[in-house]
């Protein structure tokens, strides 16, 4: 009886190690977002795990890679068109997919982007070498699209880009003292082409009203010469109610006129 329960325990004990063994070396566990490239004493099978736990043979060896996005930022000294110095932060959104994971592991093991970056970089520098240094921050979204367009293209069958965004663009300290300089220069032409324009529009109107006060001069003059009662109306005008205190009287001849004074009783 004994003998029947020994024999049991010992066999469940057996299965259990066995079972052990199993887990400790014959399993592998892939992390979500990863997947497993499965390789035998270095050598690429061919073979993709997906996220999860799998059995796997004694001399298997599985290298996790991700497939999910994974966004670098790395800096690139580019040039303009006018062979201006253009220093270009470019944040880059890359993937790979679980069909090209065995070949870009085989090729360029876990350091893929080490081989993708330059080849995105190059686009970008192509694509900035069509500007002039002035340019090229207006037409930034465009040199970003076009640069995308072009990573794509260099990279098809290997890396996928997803999306580049231009994140700085610096010139060189020349360059900036230069435009800063143009700057200043502009704001000074525009105040004086204003302060000009002011003093033309002064002008005009002090013309105008010199214009103005000749022809009122002339009209009166006119209006004296063909009716001299024209003098009584400006007087009664102007008269404050008062006696005059002196006289005019006019000499015969064109003689002086007489100022005679009045004596008020």
């Amino acid at each position: 009886m004994n003998t029947k329960y020994i024999s049991a325990a010992f066999s469940l004990g057996v299965g259990l190690l066995a079972v052990l063994v199993v887990l400790l070396f014959f399993t592998a566990t892939v992390d979500t977002g990863n997947v497993g490239v499965i390789t035998n004493f270095g050598n690429v099978t061919g073979q993709v795990l997906d996220s999860g736990w799998h059995i796997v043979g004694p001399v298997d060896h599985v290298t996790e890679i991700s497939i999910r996005t994974i966004t670098t930022q790395t800096d690139a000294a580019c040039f303009s068109s006018d062979l201006q110095a253009v220093n270009i932060t470019l944040a880059v959104q890359t993937r790979i997919t679980k069909e090209n994971a065995c070949n870009i592991f085989k090729n360029y093991g876990t350091e893929y982007m080490s081989q993708a970056e330059p080849k995105i970089l190059d686009a970008l520098k192509a694509e900035t070498a069509k500007y002039e240094a002035a340019e090229i921050i207006a037409n930034r979204d465009k040199i970003r699209s076009e640069a995308l367009k072009a990573a794509q293209d260099r990279l098809q069958g290997f890396v996928e880009v997803e999306d580049l965004s231009i994140v700085n663009v610096a010139f060189s300290d020349d360059y900036e003292r230069a435009i800063e300089a143009k700057q200043v220069a502009q704001q000074r032409a525009e105040q004086a082409k204003y302060e000009l324009q002011q003093a033309e529009v002064e002008a005009d109107k002090k013309v105008a009203t010199a214009k103005g006060e000749a022809e009122a001069i002339q009209i009166r003059g006119d209006a004296l010469a063909k009716n001299p009662a024209v003098i009584d109306l400006e007087l009664i005008n102007k008269w404050d109610g008062k006696a005059p205190d002196t006289l005019v009287t006019s000499g015969q001849g064109g003689a002086a006129s007489i100022i005679l004074p009045i004596t008020h009783k």
